[in-house]
């Protein structure tokens, strides 16, 4: 007997259910509700969602988090030297090692000095894996002694050899003063 009254009232509750969904109105349009399911504005919730979204992109590693340290600039002095030459050519005594990596993760490298006799182009030799380095070279065409800044460079991983090129068509090639300028953030 207590089955059957259980039965009926599960059926007769189901019922009603059916009735309202074929009736044209879905328990979503029912305004309380609707009241229940978006107690928040749609920017809040939108909002909301963005910043799930973001803390989930960080803690799968596809954004990472801004730094919140500041800018550091470091500079490395270089040696200068002449060369007179045609073609790029090793300026004698400019050797270095270099790896960015001691330096931090977010890093930029440029170089600058100065052009001595105002003519001539240099540029920075990557010696362990054989290639200029990228946005490195410089030309100065101005007869009197020049600065030179470079963009930031792109500068390979690992502890590498580099050397400082020269060649000026007109002759004498003089370089001072250069260095590595490195910003990290």
């Amino acid at each position: 007997m207590i089955l059957t009254v259980v039965m009926v009232s599960v059926l007769t509750l189901s019922g009603w259910q059916v009735y309202r969904l074929t009736s044209g109105r879905s328990s979503l349009e029912d305004p309380e509700v609707l009241a229940a399911v978006t107690t928040r504005t749609l920017e809040e919730r939108v909002v909301s969602l963005e910043s799930r979204v973001l803390t989930l992109e960080r803690n799968t590693g596809l954004v990472k988090p801004k730094s919140t340290g500041k800018i550091k600039e470091r500079f490395v002095q270089l040696a200068g030297g002449s060369i007179n030459t045609v073609s790029w050519t090793k300026i004698p005594g400019t050797e270095f090692s270099f790896d960015a990596a001691l330096y931090g993760t977010s890093v930029e490298v440029s170089w600058e000095g100065w052009i001595d006799n105002g003519y001539g182009s240099v540029r920075i030799y990557d010696d362990t894996n054989h290639r200029a380095v990228d946005s490195s070279e410089l030309s100065v065409e101005s007869g009197v002694k020049s600065s030179f800044y470079s963009k930031p460079m792109s500068i390979w991983r690992g502890q590498n050899q580099y050397y400082i090129q020269g060649k000026n068509p007109l002759g004498e090639v003089s370089i001072s003063l250069p260095r590595l300028k490195i910003v990290t953030r």
